[in-house]
């Protein structure tokens, strides 16, 4: 009887602990490889080069959907002082985008994402602009990923 449990055990031990590790499911999203995006050229170069980064392209004639996408870009003052002097701006990106079916050429969603950032304009003129355009990258890339979501659940 001991014999058999020892055997057991051992057998057990043996199928635990035999070096098989699972291989794990290639995190690639398949279903943005549906999805062509389309970006309007009258962009400013900033927005177009950041769409293009986030944005896994394929070819256009192997894409079910096509999502066409215009950012506005636009630039308020939100703290003025009594000199008339602002100290800090807040950049809007509006990205607007419209989603077809190719086959149908049908529109199937139309909408809009915003991204917003605030920065300081009281340093100098050259550090203004780096502050400008990080700001700017910040709303934009908070507007891509908020579509980007949005078009991954209509396309599904």
């Amino acid at each position: 009887m001991i014999k058999k449990i020892i055997g057991i055990i051992f057998f057990f031990q043996l199928i635990i602990s035999c070096g098989f590790t699972p291989t794990l499911k290639d995190t690639k999203d398949t279903n943005s490889l549906l999805v062509y995006y389309e970006i309007d050229p009258s962009n400013s170069y900033q927005a177009r080069q950041l769409l293009n980064s986030a944005f896994i392209n394929l070819d256009k004639n192997k894409a079910k959907f096509i999502t066409k996408v215009n950012v506005i870009e636009t630039e308020s003052a939100v703290n003025i002082e009594s000199s008339g002097s602002v100290n800090e701006y807040k950049i809007e990106a509006l990205i607007d985008f419209k989603i077809f079916e190719i086959e149908a050429n049908i529109i199937i969603f139309e909408s809009q994402t915003r991204g917003f950032a605030n920065y300081d304009v009281s340093s100098s003129e050259y550090t203004n602009t780096l502050v400008r355009r990080d700001a700017l990258e910040k709303a934009i890339t908070d507007g891509i990923q908020l579509m980007n979501i949005i078009v991954q659940s209509k396309v599904n």
